[in-house]
């Protein structure tokens, strides 16, 4: 698929200029497309996307251009499944990647649970040139097949740009093709009452080789995440965005892009997700040797090795690279990650720590991360510890006046200190912390200006009951 895509590109001269406005899903390996809120999926530069209807006994309707749809996520997993209302029930629409290895697709699953059989339909559309052929098994491209459903289609359709209208005309029973700008493929197939049907979308490579569904991919997608920090508080929507953010950036520890993949990297180290965020470090470190990298890039490699050292417990090559890095970063390296990398390289190469101190000392500005997945972890990390000074932790260093008298938990979160977890229970109006630290120096401060601005210990594990916080 790589290789149409390219060729393709080639052949128009054009960019791609479709792309879709909405969610990123994916695999290990990376980003692999958008959904957008109606169910639509489509490759993320824009240059293809897929599109989907259904024939109800009253007439065609057209997911993108219905009212009633609704879409949710499975299980907090990069799976969606998008719900349209027709007579008699709903059609939903589920949307995951696959990856066995041998290659990459979209996994798309229809079920009616409406009272009658209907017609599916499922469009592929092109931006650009390509010649489209479609038959009763797929929908192909360039003479590479590219979207196959699990049973043959009882019609097949080709159009340029908009496929529906000759979808809704009365779409063929045998082969159909055509060659030029902007063409569309679709494949039509009876979905029966009670029933569920498969589609598949080839990302690059083969066909998956065994059957999977969206279910599957998102209990696997819970497996992955299964060990890794936990946030409880009261306000649900955080705890809940931390479930969905997560997996979000396992899948952007898989991009080429060595920025994204070393934001991800950071993130997961914080986790607790040290395997998932070595891939994404393999991008930063390769981006690194070759000398790819400037300015606030070279800034977000530094991170994302000195986390590594600091929070896995494990060399990164950051001696190595820190010089270079450096020099690439120039007036882009701010304080905080100067700090970081000091800390990083004190017991390897003391000389050059006492450089990044120094150089921290002048340095001003501050780094921000520029992908959506690793700028929305931030900001929920933010909200319950803070570790950036090297001689102590900060637990929940705003506490909302909502939260009070509500319990807050927080398991296994990363540090360069060690790993902390924690909780509060309320006595009355008095908060009590339970808390526990494993890893890093005895000589850790843990504090919880959020609750109680004058308590501290130096203990790795114990309770307290704090002062009555102000409103």
């Amino acid at each position: 698929m790589k290789r149409w895509l390219q060729d393709r590109r080639n052949r128009s001269g054009e960019g791609p200029s479709h792309a879709l406005d909405g969610a990123i899903i994916g695999d290990l390996d990376g980003p692999t497309a958008t959904v957008d809120r109606f169910g639509r999926v489509g490759s993320i530069d824009g240059s293809w996307w897929v599109e989907w209807a259904v024939g109800a006994q009253d007439r065609w309707r057209v997911a993108h251009d219905e009212v009633a749809v609704r879409q949710s996520r499975v299980e907090n997993a990069p799976v969606y499944e998008t719900w349209m209302r027709i007579p008699g029930g709903d059609i939903v629409a589920r949307v995951a990647s696959a990856n066995d290895g041998l290659g990459r697709a979209l996994i798309l699953e229809f079920e009616n649970l409406s009272a009658d059989a209907v017609a599916l339909a499922v469009a592929g559309r092109v931006a650009g040139s390509a010649a489209v052929t479609v038959d009763a098994d797929a929908v192909s491209l360039d003479g590479i097949e590219w979207i196959r459903g699990e049973r043959p289609a009882g019609g097949v359709a080709v159009a340029v740009g908009d496929p529906w209208a000759a979808v809704s005309a009365g779409p063929d029973a045998s082969r159909v093709e055509i060659d030029g700008e902007l063409p569309s493929g679709a494949l039509v197939i009876a979905l029966p009452h009670r029933q569920k049907v498969q589609v598949q979308v080839l990302i690059d490579g083969e066909f998956p080789s065994r059957p999977v569904t969206p279910d599957e991919i998102s209990a696997g997608w819970r497996t992955i995440t299964a060990n890794r920090l936990a946030i409880e508080v009261p306000d649900s929507d955080l705890g809940e965005a931390w479930d969905r953010i997560l997996p979000d950036v396992v899948v952007q520890a898989g991009s080429a892009d060595p920025r994204a993949a070393a934001e991800a990297a950071v993130v997961l180290d914080v986790a607790g997700l040290h395997d998932e965020a070595d891939r994404a470090r393999a991008t930063v470190v390769e981006a690194a040797e070759s000398g790819s990298l400037r300015g606030s890039d070279a800034v977000a490699a530094l991170r994302s090795l000195a986390s590594r050292d600091l929070l896995a417990g494990q060399e990164s090559g950051l001696v190595e690279l820190a010089g270079p890095l450096a020099a690439a970063a120039g007036e882009s390296l701010d304080r905080s990650t100067l700090d970081r990398v000091a800390r990083a390289l004190e017991a390897l190469a003391p000389a050059s720590a006492a450089d990044a101190r120094a150089a921290a000392g002048a340095a001003h500005g501050s780094f921000d991360p520029t992908s959506a997945a690793a700028g929305a972890a931030d900001r929920v990390l933010s909200m319950v510890v803070s570790a950036d000074d090297a001689a102590g932790i900060d637990v929940l260093p705003e506490v909302p006046s909502e939260w009070h008298g509500q319990s807050i938990d927080v398991r296994s979160c990363g540090t360069a200190n060690g790993r902390i977890s924690f909780s509060v229970r309320w006595h009355g109006a008095r908060p009590a912390l339970l808390w526990e630290r494993l890893g890093g120096s005895d000589a850790v401060e843990i504090r919880c200006p959020g609750l109680d601005a004058s308590w501290s210990t130096l203990e790795r594990s114990g309770e307290a009951l704090l002062a009555e916080p102000s409103s």
